[in-house]
């Protein structure tokens, strides 16, 4: 009886059979991708081992910055991998995971580099590709030298490709751009000024964002005011867009609600802000932005007096609040004093779905996981939801939630100790393209269409 258990657990882990019931993973076998042959002692019996039997599976992470980097490296080391490799031990995998962690410093090129680097010390599957210009330099590579690339934030429109090595647990803003002008237009805007970053990122939005917007009956006000990526000096930008901002201001009557400003930023947002302070114009009228700006913890940190009386309301696929998600809430923010959100919960969900990958292929190799992971993601039920893919690889589009920055004293604070929080204002379903305003939150009603 005791070689007979010893053969079925074998089978099993070759079998590379993954069932996460407790906390809501699973998915249906694979063909693995290999085995050896062994005896059993005492037996004669032939089985199969695992080709994974007692390896260390390491993944890559690529922060997008050294910000990203501070609190990406405790998540990944502390909560992320621990979950897996506890997960391993449970159902008796003699496996363990581990992440090779770098920093892309902010630049799509670095980035490109540590990717060159991870391939070259036999890594073919890494998280990265925060920052969708990283994900853009790195995609060639990845494609001609077949290595899997998971981003967790990237969300250019220009990256929804069909049947290229790069995944994606976030929703492209192919959904945000109509989403975005429905909700800007909900709250009485009608002119935009647009401040935008200037990469495939930002271009990739715009370039939505404008047709829509003219098409509902708005107006761009003036010239797109697009910045280098690299910029820390927003001076000449914010001075044109002062003017702008002005002008339109005076063609709507002098109605401040009428004009918004489209932000389009990353982690240059505090610098952007505390310079704006010093324009009266561009200052006093409410910005409204992206998954870049949504939540931004180097806003709350470093502006938060700014970010809080300009409001920045920032669309963001909408969390699903279940116990799993607010337990690695929890553990997270105990961990990192930053707020929990859908993008963090990505990053978890990305390691379950790669560490189901390996398992099922029996194979540290990209190429040998890469058809996997739709049929992996469409059954698996991860910490910020579904995670079911669409044809480009990307996460279906959800509805959104609008976040804005506030004191830590307004209503519906998580903390009110805390000079800046991020708190919904709104809320947005794409498929009746109704906006919901929490008017308790805003302190105002807004003048709608």
């Amino acid at each position: 009886m005791a070689d007979k258990g010893m053969t079925l657990a074998i089978v099993l882990l070759v079998a590379g059979l993954i069932v996460g019931g407790g906390i809501g993973y699973f998915a249906a076998p694979q063909t693995p991708g290999g085995s050896v042959t062994v005896t059993v002692t005492g037996t004669g019996s032939v089985v199969k081992e695992a080709p994974l039997k007692g390896a260390t599976v390491k993944f890559g992470y690529i922060a997008s910055s050294t910000t990203g980097l501070e609190t990406g490296k405790p998540y990944h080391e502390q909560i992320v991998a621990p979950g897996l490799n506890d997960y391993a031990e449970l159902m008796g995998y003699d496996v363990s995971f581990e992440y090779l962690i770098d920093d892309a410093t902010g630049q799509a090129q670095v980035h490109l580099e540590k990717v060159q680097g991870f391939k070259s010390s036999g890594v073919t599957i890494f998280e990265g590709g925060g920052w969708s210009s990283q994900a853009q330099a790195a995609l060639s590579y990845c494609n001609a030298n077949e290595i899997l690339m998971w981003s967790s934030s990237s969300t250019s429109p220009t990256l929804a490709i069909a049947d290229d090595y790069l995944y994606r647990m976030c929703t492209a803003d192919t959904a945000l751009a109509p989403a975005l002008a429905d909700v800007m237009w909900a709250a009485g805007v009608k002119s935009m000024v647009i401040f935008q970053r200037g990469d495939s990122w930002g271009d990739g939005i715009v370039n939505l964002l404008k047709p829509i917007w003219l098409e509902k009956g708005g107006k761009v006000a003036g010239d797109i005011i697009r910045y280098a990526a690299e910029s820390t000096e927003f001076s000449n930008y914010l001075t044109l867009a002062d003017a702008t901002v002005a002008a339109a201001v005076a063609e709507n009557g002098g109605e401040p609600q009428r004009v918004g400003v489209v932000i389009l930023s990353f982690d240059e947002l505090p610098v952007i802000v505390k310079q704006a302070k010093e324009y009266d114009n561009i200052y006093n009228v409410h910005w409204w932005g992206s998954d870049g700006t949504a939540k931004s913890q180097r806003g709350m940190d470093d502006a938060p007096e700014e970010v809080n009386h300009i409001g920045i309301y920032s669309l963001l696929s909408r969390e699903t609040t279940t116990s799993r998600f607010l337990e690695i809430q929890a553990r997270y923010e105990a961990l990192t004093a930053q707020q929990f959100g859908t993008y963090t919960a990505y990053v978890y969900d990305i390691g379950w779905v790669l560490a189901t990958s390996v398992m099922q292929a029996q194979s540290q190799a990209g190429k040998d996981v890469l058809d996997l992971q739709a049929p992996i993601c469409l059954n698996t039920f991860g910490v910020a939801g579904w995670s079911r893919l669409d044809e480009f690889g990307d996460r279906f589009a959800p509805p959104y939630d609008v976040w804005g920055f506030f004191p830590g004293t307004n209503v519906g604070s998580p903390n009110p100790e805390k000079a800046s929080v991020s708190i919904i204002m709104a809320q947005y379903d794409p498929d009746s393209k109704a906006t919901v305003f929490m008017n308790d939150v805003l302190g105002y009603t807004p003048i709608g269409p």
